[in-house]
């Protein structure tokens, strides 16, 4: 069983991950390390601060200003807010290494993808919902128009298929799309059991709206029926 630690944090905190990747990242450390000190039971605020930090292997130049803005950043964030998680060697992959746009924007699908899937072996997602949380959005977005400037470039048919081919072939992406509005994603099953629910799902709503049909079709001609007998 893998020992690799996770951040796990919530999906505001890739607003403008884009322009500033490093402040980010930065700020997600604060924030789960931050967090994870709430769950130790001795010592000061500052020293619980510092033992979560070491227990990242994550040091910061101003401990107690780093411990202020992550305490303020944890109080102004929801409870409910969903969240993502990003294992520490992507994190320090991203943090030392140079890395091109389209990486930067491949992470941010990435993990908004996982803050939509949750607990859940699959999902349907569409691209609104994608792009809002690829932006750090917690509600899907009307309009492109809503998105920052840094991830409304990426929000076109072309961008996104590059991306979601990317994160097939390189981020354990299982996805499928077929004569349906949006597309469904795993992270955790195989690409045929995926294609099995899907379709099991499309199956079950044809029937549905099958059945309703023929109920709204009953109607009619029952409606006809009084007027011919009378």
């Amino acid at each position: 069983m893998s020992d690799e630690k996770y951040f796990n944090f919530p999906i505001q905190l890739l607003d403008g991950f884009m322009s500033n990747p490093d402040k980010s990242l930065y700020n997600i450390s604060k924030y789960v390390v931050y967090k994870n000190s709430l769950k130790l039971e001795f010592g000061t605020p500052l020293g619980k601060f510092k033992d979560s930090g070491d227990f990242y292997n994550l040091t910061f130049s101003n401990p107690p200003n780093a411990l202020k803005e992550a305490e303020d950043m944890y109080l102004n964030i929801p409870e409910k807010a969903p969240n993502t998680g990003l294992n520490l060697s992507i994190f320090w992959d991203f943090l030392r290494n140079d890395k091109t746009e389209f990486d930067k924007i491949c992470l941010l699908a990435f993990l908004g993808i996982k803050s939509i899937l949750g607990n859940k072996s699959y999902c349907k997602v569409t691209n609104l919902y994608l792009w809002s949380r690829m932006d750090g959005k917690t509600n899907t977005i009307v309009e492109v128009s809503e998105l920052s400037n840094e991830v409304r470039k990426y929000a076109n048919r072309y961008q996104s298929e590059n991306i979601k081919n990317e994160l097939i072939l390189n981020w354990h992406l299982i996805y499928y799309s077929r004569y349906t509005r949006g597309f469904y994603v795993s992270l955790k099953m195989s690409l045929e059991d995926l294609i099995f629910e899907a379709e099991k799902k499309r199956k079950s709503i044809k029937e549905n709206q099958q059945k309703l049909l023929q109920k709204v079709a009953l109607k009619k001609a029952l409606e006809r029926l009084k007027t011919t007998t009378n």
